[in-house]
């Protein structure tokens, strides 16, 4: 499936997904790493090693049904922000009003200055940051 239509899928009332501590951390409770666990077009898109994922996941956080499964892929893709979509796991709505009216402008930001410094992490499925 291409990514333009995993996009589909992106969906607040859709989007499953838990937080677990990464295999490398001494705390359980610190490093918590966000995993996309449905539904299957959104693990897959997960894997996807296609900046432009990350491009038009950005874009779809101006949509108030779709920006916190577009947060909760961003951090799963980049670890950026995941302490958020943790703290807010329960509560997507109040994520909504508390800061995620403003994470367009935050990740537009960001993805414009490192777009191309980002490499793809294949053994973590994640967006790094060459510095």
């Amino acid at each position: 499936m291409e990514p333009k239509d995993s996009l589909n899928f992106v969906r607040n009332d859709r989007i499953k997904f838990v937080t677990m501590s990464s295999p490398d951390s001494q705390f359980a409770t610190l490093d918590r790493r966000i995993v996309i666990t449905g539904p299957a077009e959104l693990i897959e898109l997960a894997g996807k090693a296609d900046v432009r994922v990350l491009d038009q996941l950005v874009s779809l956080l101006r949509d108030p049904d779709r920006a916190w499964a577009a947060i909760v892929l961003l951090a799963a893709l980049t670890r950026r922000e995941e302490k958020v979509v943790d703290a807010f796991a329960t509560s997507p709505e109040q994520w909504w009003e508390s800061v995620g009216k403003t994470a367009y402008d935050r990740w537009s930001e960001w993805l414009t200055g490192a777009r191309g410094k980002l490499t793809w992490d294949a053994d973590n499925r994640i967006f790094v940051e060459q510095r």
